[in-house]
């Protein structure tokens, strides 16, 4: 059950931060036409990837993602950085990411109650 327990956390914080990516990638398409605006993303993946085979769940877990300037495409006339194409991109893959981390913390909960109804 413990296995099953940190399974849960982990796929906790990967949801959490496919929430946080999706909320930053709206608020550059937001800003897509403000001028001066410059892109904003989630650095997460580097330092979960360093830990993943090696620290246990609860460490996973207390990974916090930042959200930083990234930079976008080339700046326009405006000074603005935003690539909406790009942004759609990023927020049909974060959107795709979302629903497996779902699907799969979905499935975790149904072996758990199957196992406890005896089912």
């Amino acid at each position: 059950m413990d296995v099953q327990a940190s399974q849960l956390q982990v796929l906790s914080k990967l949801l959490d931060v496919a929430n946080l990516r999706h909320r930053v990638i709206a608020q550059n398409i937001a800003n897509v036409n403000t001028p001066g605006y410059h892109r904003l993303g989630v650095s997460f993946e580097e330092a979960f990837t360093k830990k993943l085979g090696t620290a246990p769940a609860q460490e996973l877990s207390a990974i916090e993602p930042k959200v930083l300037e990234t930079g976008g495409g080339a700046p326009r006339a405006d000074g603005n950085d935003v690539d909406m194409d790009a942004e759609m991109g990023r927020l049909t893959k974060n959107a795709l990411l979302h629903n497996m981390f779902t699907q799969i913390l979905a499935g975790n909960v149904a072996t758990m109650r199957s196992a406890i109804t005896g089912r």
